[in-house]
């Protein structure tokens, strides 16, 4: 028995050997409803009690959903704030995280999605990006464009050809084009010619005129050069604005990875990945190049039988791949903790019968509750139309005999969801449907995360452009990213048109630099809070037109009870034995000292944001009487000037500038060195500012930027400027301090009618709320924008479902959106021929097995009833009676439901 927090579990004979499989590589077969989720945790306190250190543990799971579950599980059961330290998410948060972390990409890119992609490609080809989303057909061509973006990416980085994603947007007459084309120029058909012509399209366009091509041959050659000219400005595109599609971030992770051999960036010895079937070649490349070279341990668990993600790139020969590489630690899971005894029969037997899953390895239980007769039910209907109203009937009936339950309509596709839902709208049934157009991907969920982000980070083209778009200040996002492209091409930021009247930020330093002296000031601190930590010493110097006053040099250490961390990362912490050798004042003598030596005059510092609020905190601790905020409210930041300035470098810390700009100084961790590492920062900065302020000045006149400049101070000052004010508050009451400014500018955004209602707000808010954010760990805006932003950015539709702050108990969803829930009741609509398996799949035995699969997925959702309902008649478009077949799938499984 395993005690967890006053609370008892006695695992299986099964589960005990998975929590106690160390050393190696090792496969979970996991069945649904066997506990997988609390083994996955048990694991963790079992290795951290066997000396793995929790920060060398990773976690990683196929949906946001999953990691939510695992990390609530961790927090409640294990009871060690330490295990925090513990990476828990999917494969994309993780590379987004890693990619950052590293400085491998630049700290201002921003993630677009799909509709970003589409909005970029449409503007280039000058056609309307709302009317490319709505239709089908060419919605498909833009998404062939963009997966051959990447695609030639990996061709060009030579990743390994069972490693490529979308191999099919090169089809065969773009093979045969291609091998024309090289016959022609007398090259060899590879990579490099490959690329070559991708990067060359231009040139290939007027050789393939020439008399060597047929006509026929010319217009293969045509089309494939008309897409790869595409892909490559939407691959320009992404760099010139630093954006990354999701599929940039797995690339660019993996190319990191393969190219560390000096093991630069972080191994892990103790790895356990969730849902491995779902992953695609790529991401499990990654998870291996993540993984230590000694002492590892690694455990992936899948099951054979859910292996729906296909069209995600999941292969469906991973398992088979991780059953050799794990021979001899293949472990099953074979008692189903869930399931009650009369529906693990059927999903056994469909399993058995329809999946070929060996019955030996099938899962078994001791829960045979009582039946009340009404579990199993096949509901045959005439029409559609009526087994739309019957399915509503009966999902009705279930509400209403029992407050607690839950039930689901799975559909196949998102128009049989729309339309589930227009019938339980018309009855007045409150329900959640999770289908089709994404919640978190409407243009108004966008526009709201975008004023967060900007907060986060006002170097964020694409959150910028979103909301010059939702503020209508430019009618269209082409508009909204071109405008964003002129004004960092001059150093500027959309915040300059809220800060100065007709001024930039770059200009207010360059006049204050030339005219006034300014105290260089850094901190060394006892950790990172602002709120709670202490400063151990200021150092700071006076410049006055660029140099430094004659024996203004300031520096004071100061004692403090708190614990003052050993190591900077990887090296001892220096300021300690600084400490030894150095008087140690007061916190109050010292900060007076200091603001003694500021006077009236402005700061600047190197990431100053930091500073200028510890600074601001210890003040009100140690020397309430001294207000920073009246004596010092304006202050400069060198990291931001740097960042405007010189767009273009990958990391902006005071090394890698000293480095890559050939400044003098060092970074030392000591204030007093970075003081003197960041005058050369500044100076530099001063001479950028003055090549650049004649084109912003140029710019800002401009009629056209004016009455823009006018449009968003008008609709967004105030919105900016209160959210900015809090960020360094700690409310000590109310919602979380992320969520207060979500709903405010929401309100804000309809009062003006500048948005239409988002009528599942209301859930995102509860969602925030209960499952995200940790207001103890994080109470500021600040702190929160930290911790969450980027995890808010990948938020997906079903990661609401489940969610202990969402009080609905009717769902209306797809299969691939249902999988990993459950609910009490389950009520599968239109299971016939053609639907399972697909029409189109008929004659493809490798999809029709997927979609099989997909039906053991949403009967096994079920918890207490499963409910199969299905049409007889098909009314044609002649309007004639076309007979339809329940599906093939439900023969073996049959004679188990009554009608």
């Amino acid at each position: 028995m395993i005690t967890n927090n006053d609370r008892t579990w006695t695992p299986d004979a099964c589960q005990l050997e998975v929590i106690r499989a160390q050393g190696g590589y090792h496969l979970v077969l996991a069945p649904p409803g066997c506990g997988k989720t609390q083994i996955l945790t048990e694991r963790i306190r079992t290795a951290h009690d066997a000396g793995t250190d929790y920060a060398d543990m990773l976690c990683l799971t196929f949906t946001n959903r999953a990691a939510r579950g695992m990390k609530e599980r961790i927090r409640t059961h294990l009871g060690d704030r330490s295990v925090e330290e513990v990476y828990v998410g999917n494969v994309h948060r993780f590379c987004s995280k890693f990619l950052y972390d590293n400085g491998i990409i630049p700290a201002e890119s921003s993630v677009i999605d799909d509709d970003d992609a589409i909005s970029i490609l449409a503007r280039y080809l000058d056609e309307d990006e709302y009317a490319v989303s709505a239709n089908f057909t060419r919605r498909r061509q833009y998404a062939e464009v963009i997966q051959l973006a990447g695609f030639m990416h990996q061709i060009a980085c030579n990743h390994p050809r069972s490693l490529r994603m979308h191999p099919e947007c090169i089809t065969q007459n773009d093979v045969t084009a291609m091998r024309r084309i090289c016959a022609v120029q007398r090259m060899p058909f590879d990579a490099k010619a490959m690329t070559d012509i991708f990067e060359h399209t231009d040139v290939y366009f007027e050789t393939a005129k020439s008399d060597a091509y047929d006509f026929g041959t010319q217009q293969i050659i045509g089309v494939l050069l008309r897409k790869m000219s595409l892909a490559c400005h939407y691959k320009s595109y992404k760099q010139s604005n630093k954006l990354l599609d999701f599929e940039d971030l797995l690339m660019l992770s993996y190319d990191a990875l393969r190219a560390d051999l000096a093991a630069q960036y972080k191994r892990y010895s103790w790895i356990q990945v969730d849902e491995v079937q779902d992953l695609n070649p790529l991401q499990l490349a990654i998870v291996d190049a993540l993984t230590a070279t000694e002492g590892v341990t690694t455990v992936y668990l899948g099951d054979e039988q859910q292996a729906i993600f296909s069209f995600m790139g999941a292969k469906t020969d991973t398992l088979g791949v991780l059953k050799e590489r794990c021979n001899g630690n293949i472990h099953h899971l074979n008692v189903n903790h869930r399931s009650p005894a009369y529906l693990l029969e059927v999903f056994n037997d469909y399993a058995e019968q329809v999946l070929r899953i060996d019955k030996a390895l099938l899962p078994v239980t001791t829960y045979a509750p009582c039946r009340l007769g009404d579990e199993l039910r096949l509901v045959d209907c005439n029409v559609v139309e009526t087994e739309l109203h019957e399915v509503a009937d009966i999902v009705g009936r279930l509400f209403l005999n029992d407050d607690t339950e839950t039930t689901a309509i799975i559909v196949n596709s998102n128009s049989d969801a729309d339309a589930m839902s227009e019938v339980l709208r018309k009855q007045r049934m409150p329900h959640f449907k999770v289908s089709g157009a994404d919640l978190f991907s409407s243009s108004e969920v966008k526009q709201l995360f975008a004023h967060l982000n900007i907060l986060a980070n006002e170097n964020n083209f694409i959150a910028w452009a979103r909301m010059l778009k939702g503020l209508h200040v430019f009618e269209s996002n082409a508009a909204s990213r071109n405008f964003m492209r002129a004004l960092l091409d001059r150093a500027m930021l959309p915040t300059d048109f809220l800060l100065y009247e007709n001024s930039t930020y770059v200009q207010d330093f360059y006049e204050e630099y030339e005219n006034r002296e300014i105290v260089i000031f850094d901190t060394e601190t006892t950790g990172l809070s602002v709120f709670e930590d202490d400063i151990l010493q200021i150092a700071a110097v006076t410049i006055c037109r660029g140099e430094v006053v004659r024996g203004s040099e300031f520096k004071v250490f100061i004692a403090t009870e708190r614990e003052i961390p050993r190591k900077l990362g990887d090296i001892d912490n220096p300021i300690i034995e600084e400490m030894k050798h150095n008087r140690l004042l007061g916190h109050a003598e010292a900060l007076q000292l200091f603001m003694n030596y500021v006077g009236d005059r402005t700061l600047l510092g190197h990431n100053a944001d930091y500073d200028y609020h510890i600074l601001d905190y210890n003040l009100r601790r140690y020397l309430p009487q001294v207000s920073l905020a009246e004596r010092c409210p304006k202050y400069f930041d060198s990291l931001k000037l740097i960042r405007l300035l010189e767009p273009d470098l990958r990391e902006y810390k005071l090394k890698y500038l000293l480095s890559v700009l050939h400044l003098e100084g060092e970074n030392s961790h000591l204030a007093d060195a970075d003081v003197h590492a960041t005058c050369n920062v500044v100076a530099h900065c001063y001479r950028k500012a003055a090549d650049i302020i004649g084109s912003q000045r140029q710019f800002i006149v401009q009629k056209r930027v004016q009455e823009r400049a006018e449009v968003l101070r008008k609709r967004y000052v105030q919105q900016y400027l209160q959210a900015r004010r809090t960020l360094y508050l700690r409310p000590t009451e109310g919602q979380p301090a992320m969520v207060g400014v979500l709903v405010g500018f929401y309100r804000y955004m309809l009062s003006e009618r500048l948005m239409e209602p988002v009528d599942n707000l209301n859930r995102i808010v509860s969602y925030l709320c209960a499952d995200m954010i940790d207001v103890s760990a994080a109470p500021s805006l600040a702190e929160q924008l930290s911790a969450y932003s980027m995890q808010l950015n990948t938020l997906k539709e079903a990661d609401l479902c489940g969610s202990s702050a969402i009080d609905d108990r009717i769902f209306v969803t797809t299969v691939h959106k249902a999988k990993g829930l459950e609910f009490d009741n389950v009520v599968i609509f239109d299971a016939v021929e053609g639907r399972y398996p697909n029409y189109f799949n008929k004659d493809n035995p490798i999809m029709v097995a997927e979609d099989a699969r997909k039906f053991y997925v949403a009967m096994s959702r079920a918890k207490k009833r499963l409910y199969v309902a299905y049409s007889s008649v098909r009314i044609d478009y002649h309007n004639r009676p076309q007979p339809r077949q329940l599906t093939r799938f439900m023969q073996p499984i049959a004679k188990y439901f009554t009608t």
